[in-house]
């Protein structure tokens, strides 16, 4: 049964929720808990564990935002459901790109929190599956054979020179086919525990990644049903070449750390906030045109074409997984005219955003 803690500052709105008939054995979902602000709701959250948190946005002391960015900061709730009015709309869209899994219209309709528990549960499923293995691997590590210094390369490499990186991918592969050419169904799960673990640590390290993409595209698909070696290192190496190019989009920096690097780490990472060069400019404590200059000498782009590029790729992605309206998602990326923001984003995808919606909405 999946934990539930309500927040809202109106004891009857509290109470409307809990007597609804969508809690228990039909969703799976139970009510453990309550809280009246979002102080209250932080304490509890560090105090105790809990799958979903559903939580008003208006509230005293700490509201629902406030809550929201704490708990993603923390990794306090895996699953957060905003609760908002007509009026409050802006603020229930802006939680959904800081993490929130979906808001909810008050006054709360009961068929609409029944679909939103299904598609939760789902969600959780999912969630508490990945865990599972993860922890399959880690024991795996310890018990058996994993390499573990290899995954580190990998991840390493895919940050610093695509092309070793791919070599390291291969010499992964190598490594768990000849340690276990006899067994193509254990290197299956071995491999399967082994990009598991790349993709846990480059979202640990690179949190951005979850703003531009669906991770679970980057994980293979069925290799305990591979016949044979070669199938299976077919699939990890299509695998692998996938995530090499999404993040060859991203990665432009040519030094281990440095100005360059920085800055588009801060432009990733903030996508959401409307950032301008100047504010890049201003967090590193250096001039507009220095900055230009610097980033277009370590990685052959102008700052303001990556910045639009990465705008456009963040724009696609919200294209494809939410009902957000284009000229809002202009509007959140910072292209204060509509009409510009489809400009260019048919520059970059060679579609307007409403073409490019209709043909990649699931």
């Amino acid at each position: 049964m999946y934990r539930v803690l309500i927040v809202d500052d109106i004891d009857i709105l509290r109470y409307d929720l809990k007597r609804m008939k969508v809690w228990g054995e039909t969703t799976g979902f139970a009510i453990e808990d309550e809280a009246s602000d979002g102080r209250e709701a932080l304490k509890k959250l560090r105090e105790s564990s809990f799958d979903l948190l559903i939580t008003d946005i208006r509230m005293p002391v700490m509201d629902g935002m406030e809550l929201l960015r704490a708990v993603s900061k923390e990794n306090l709730c895996p699953c957060i459901v905003m609760l908002s009015d007509y009026t409050e709309y802006s603020y229930a869209r802006e939680g959904l790109l800081h993490g929130a899994f979906d808001y909810l219209g008050k006054p709360v309709n009961q068929n609409d929190i029944l679909e939103l528990l299904g598609r939760a549960k789902i969600f959780l499923d999912q969630k508490k599956e990945q865990k599972e293995k993860i922890t399959q691997w880690e024991d795996m590590a310890v018990s058996s054979f994993f390499p573990t210094q290899q995954v580190d390369k990998v991840v390493s490499l895919m940050f610093k020179d695509q092309k070793l990186a791919s070599q390291a991918i291969t010499e992964l592969l190598d490594l768990v086919g000849n340690a276990l050419e006899n067994d193509s169904k254990k290197g299956a799960v071995i491999l399967e525990n082994a990009f598991e673990s790349i993709l846990t640590k480059l979202l640990k390290e690179y949190k951005w990644i979850e703003l531009y993409v669906d991770v679970s595209s980057f994980r293979p698909d069925n290799l305990g049903g591979s016949n044979s070696w070669d199938e299976l290192y077919q699939k990890v190496q299509e695998t692998c070449s996938k995530l090499l190019e999404f993040l060859s989009k991203f990665v432009v920096w040519k030094q281990e750390d440095g100005v360059a690097k920085r800055a588009a780490l801060l432009i990733l990472n903030n996508i959401s906030e409307n950032t301008t060069i100047k504010d890049v400019a201003d967090s590193l404590f250096i001039s507009k045109a220095y900055l230009s200059e610097l980033f277009k000498r370590d990685t052959g782009l102008s700052l303001l074409d990556y910045m639009s590029s990465v705008k456009i790729e963040r724009a696609k992605y919200l294209l494809e997984t939410t009902t957000i309206k284009n000229y809002e998602i202009a509007e959140m990326l910072g292209f204060r005219d509509p009409e510009y923001f489809s400009k260019v984003f048919k520059k970059h995808t060679g579609v307007p955003p409403s073409s490019y919606r209709k043909e990649n909405m699931p």
